[in-house]
């Protein structure tokens, strides 16, 4: 019986780390939008997982008709000034698809004070949005894992 609770124990931490143990430091704070926060790192950093550098944080609200807003934070949740980044963004709907990772792009465009887009429906779940904006010549990364 204690090998079989091990077991089990040892296959769950496994599953913490799917999808690259995510990008950039875990946070604790409370969407102001009602969403969910998601740190922002730089895109060259995505490999680093946890240990990338923290730039700003970013919330994803999702509504029922698929569109989804992404606000832009400071590092103490203030909002950040959205003419530092370019008016659209890349998004990418990343889900398995038989046992392999699949990403659909679509794009984000800046409306009262967030990027906006109509996402398509993912065919499994959990899925990832990930959200790529460009501040100058830096491609800006903010990854939202494991929805549903």
């Amino acid at each position: 019986m204690k090998s079989l609770i091990l077991a089990s124990a040892l296959l769950l931490s496994f599953s913490s780390y799917a999808h690259d143990e995510g990008h950039g430091p875990k946070l604790s704070d409370s969407g102001k939008q009602g969403g969910i926060v998601s740190p922002v790192i730089s895109a060259n950093e995505a490999s680093k997982g946890a240990k990338a550098n923290l730039l700003y944080k970013a919330e994803l609200v999702r509504s029922e008709d698929g569109t989804v807003r992404v606000y832009f934070y400071d590092k103490d949740m203030k909002p950040l000034d959205l003419s530092k980044l370019e008016k659209s963004a890349k998004g990418y709907l990343e889900f398995k698809k038989n046992k392999k990772w699949t990403k659909n792009e679509f794009a984000l465009s800046q409306a009262d004070g967030a990027f906006t887009a109509k996402v398509p429906k993912s065919p499994s779940k959990p899925f990832n949005i990930d959200v790529v904006v460009k501040e100058g010549d830096k491609e800006l990364l903010s990854a939202f894992d494991n929805l549903d």
